[in-house]
C-alpha cells in the first residue's frame, strides 16, 4: 500500500476483536496493529473514514489519533493553503505585468557627481518601457553632459536601469585641493626631508597618529600664505604594540558531544510539519540551517534544521607563573602582526600589570619607518 491514500486511526477501548469483526463486514480494513490490550491502530481507505468514525463513536471507542497518508493528505494540505496559493498566483501575475517596465535607476561608482542629477537626466532622456531604451545612446549622452565622467556603462537588470560610472581623476594642481601630510603612526621622529610645504614637527618630537606633520602652504616674501602641495619624507621610530591577558580563574564552556535536532518543513515561512527529538539539555548551543527541500518545485518547500549541542561550563583555575611564557609570546605575536616585510626590529620590550586575578602583558616592538609622505602606509 506504499504511496496509496489511506487513513490510520489509533483507538482505545474494550472488546476490540468483536467490533473489528463487525466493522469488516461493511468496510475494507487494510491493516490492524494491536499495541496493547486496549489500544490498536487500523488503516482504512479515505472513503470509509466517516462510516468508521461513526461506528467507533457509537461503540464507545475513544479515537486517540487520525492521520491521513498519500494523495489525500497532500490534497488536504493544499485545501488548507488555498489562500497562500492564491496569493502566490496573484504575485506571479503582478510580476509578469510589471516585467516590461523599468521602475528604478541605480547609480554606482560616483563620488563627486550627484546621483540625483544622473537619475533626473536619465528620466528626462529615456523611456520607462524596456524595449524603448537604447542603453548605448544613454552612455553617449551621459559622457557628453557630465564632464567628470571618464567612462560609463548602462544596462537593464530586472526592473532597474543600472549605471556604473568611472570618474576622471583631476590632479591637485587643477583642483587646488591640497592636503596636509599627517602621521600614519605613533612614534618619535628621527629624520625629515622637506620638499615643499610648511613643517609642523621636528626631529625628536613625539607624534601621534593623525597629527599634522606638513601643512600644504608656504609664506611668501610678502607674508602671504600660498597653497602648495605638501611633500616630504619623514621617518620615525614607531611602536608596534600587542596585548595579552591571563585570568587566574575563568569559566570555560565546551561541548559534551550530545546532540538533539529539530526539523521543520516550511511553505512560505509557515511550518506545515515538524519533528522534535527529545531535549533535556540544561545548557546548549544552537546551529540553524535552512535549505530547499526539493528542486524545480512549484511550491517553495524548505527544510529548516536546528541542531542543539549540549554544553558544559566549568571553572578553570590557572596560575600566571606557570603560563607566563605563553602569555608573553601571545602578546609578542600580536605585535608582530603590524610588522611589515623586511623591516628590522630595533628593540623589544614588555611590561606586566596584575590586578584582581588578571595579568596583562603589553609587548612593544620598535621599528623605524616612514610615517608621512608618498611611501607611508
Amino acid at each position: 500500500m506504499r504511496g496509496k491514500s489511506k487513513i490510520s486511526i489509533t483507538i482505545k477501548g474494550l472488546n476490540q476483536e468483536r467490533a473489528f469483526t463487525q466493522l469488516s463486514k461493511d468496510v475494507c480494513i487494510l491493516k490492524i496493529e494491536r499495541k496493547d490490550s486496549k489500544t490498536s491502530t487500523l488503516e482504512i481507505k479515505p472513503r470509509d473514514y466517516k462510516k468508521v468514525k461513526n461506528f467507533l463513536v457509537n461503540n464507545n471507542f475513544e479515537i486517540l489519533k487520525a492521520q491521513a497518508y498519500g494523495a489525500v493528505h497532500t490534497l488536504s494540505l493544499l485545501r488548507s493553503s488555498y489562500g497562500i496559493i492564491a496569493g502566490m498566483i496573484f504575485s506571479v501575475a503582478l510580476y509578469i505585468s510589471c516585467f516590461p517596465f523599468v521602475w528604478q535607476i541605480k547609480v554606482y561608482g560616483n563620488e563627486h557627481i550627484n546621483s540625483q542629477e544622473i537619475c533626473q537626466f536619465l528620466e528626462n532622456n529615456s523611456s520607462k518601457i524596456k524595449t524603448s531604451i537604447d542603453t548605448s545612446k544613454l552612455e553617449i549622452l551621459l559622457k557628453q553632459n557630465f564632464e567628470r565622467i571618464s567612462s560609463v556603462s548602462v544596462s537593464i537588470v530586472g526592473q532597474s536601469l543600472v549605471v556604473n560610472v568611472n570618474e576622471k581623476v583631476l590632479p591637485e594642481e587643477i583642483t587646488g585641493n591640497f592636503k596636509a601630510i599627517v602621521s600614519q603612526f605613533d612614534g618619535i621622529i628621527t629624520n625629515i626631508t622637506l620638499v615643499s610645504g610648511t613643517l609642523m614637527a621636528r626631529v625628536g618630537d613625539i607624534v601621534r597618529k593623525g597629527e599634522v606633520l606638513v601643512e600644504p602652504y608656504v609664506i611668501d616674501t610678502d607674508g602671504q600664505q600660498r597653497k602648495v602641495k605638501a611633500e616630504a619624507e619623514i621617518f620615525a621610530d614607531v611602536w608596534l604594540c600587542g596585548k595579552s591577558e591571563h585570568y587566574q580563574q575563568y569559566l570555560q564552556t565546551s561541548r559534551t558531544g550530545r546532540v538533539a535536532k529539530i526539523s521543520e518543513v516550511q511553505l512560505f515561512g509557515l511550518t506545515i510539519y515538524s519533528h522534535h527529538q527529545e531535549n533535556n539539555f540544561k545548557e546548549y548551543e544552537t546551529q540553524e540551517i535552512t535549505q530547499n527541500l526539493t528542486n524545480n518545485n512549484f511550491l517553495p518547500l524548505k527544510l529548516k534544521t536546528i541542531t542543539l549541542y549540549e554544553t558544559k561550563t566549568q571553572l578553570i583555575v590557572s596560575e600566571f607563573e606557570s603560563e607566563k611564557d605563553k602569555v608573553i609570546d601571545a602578546a609578542r605575536q600580536k605585535a608582530l602582526l603590524y610588522l611589515k616585510d623586511y623591516e628590522i626590529i630595533k628593540e623589544e620590550n614588555f611590561s606586566i600589570e596584575q590586578n584582581g586575578g588578571v595579568s596583562v602583558v603589553n609587548f612593544t616592538i620598535t621599528v623605524n619607518r616612514e610615517i608621512g609622505g608618498k611611501n607611508a602606509s
